[in-house]
C-alpha cells in the first residue's frame, strides 16, 4: 500500500482509499457499461476512480455508485433501471471470463500490443521498459 501511495503522489493524484473496505466493484463495472453505451465511459470511469481512491467512498454500495454515476452525467432513470435489472451483468461476466483466459487476475491490468501483460500498479519505469521491448521486437533484424 505504501508503494501504491507513493506512485499516486508522484503522479499528482490523491490517495485516500477507505481503510476498512475493499469494495466489490461488479455493480460499478456494470454501470460502466451503461456509461460506455451512453458515450460517457471516460467521465464515469474518472468519477469512480476519484470516489474510490481519493474520496474514500464505498463504490460497492448501490446508493453511492448511483450518485457517482449521476454525478458523471448519466440519467438517473437509466442508472436506476440498470441497477434494478442488472442488464449489463452478462457483459461484465463475459469480459471477466476473457480476462481470466488471458491470465489476468489483478487490476489494473494492461495488455500491450496483444502480447505483453502488465498487472497491478506499476511504476512508470516498468511501462517504459515494456514500450522499449515492444519497439525492439518491432525493429527489423539487421
Amino acid at each position: 500500500m505504501e508503494r501504491v501511495a507513493t506512485m499516486f503522489a508522484e503522479s499528482g493524484f490523491g490517495y485516500a482509499p477507505h481503510p476498512e473496505i475493499t469494495p466489490n466493484t461488479h455493480l460499478a463495472l456494470e454501470l460502466g457499461e451503461l456509461a460506455r453505451a451512453e458515450g460517457l465511459h471516460a467521465a464515469y470511469h474518472e468519477a469512480v476512480m476519484r470516489a474510490m481512491w481519493e474520496e474514500s467512498r464505498n463504490v460497492a454500495d448501490p446508493d453511492v455508485i448511483r450518485a457517482v454515476a449521476v454525478e458523471a452525467g448519466l440519467e438517473p432513470e437509466a442508472v436506476d433501471e440498470a441497477i434494478a435489472t442488472r442488464r449489463f451483468r452478462p457483459v461484465v461476466e463475459e469480459s471477466t471470463r476473457e480476462a481470466h483466459a488471458m491470465g489476468i487476475n489483478a487490476v489494473p491490468a494492461f495488455v500491450l500490443q496483444e502480447r505483453y501483460l502488465l498487472m497491478g500498479a506499476q511504476p512508470h519505469e516498468v511501462f517504459e521498459q515494456a514500450i522499449e521491448q515492444i519497439l525492439g521486437d518491432a525493429a527489423p533484424a539487421s
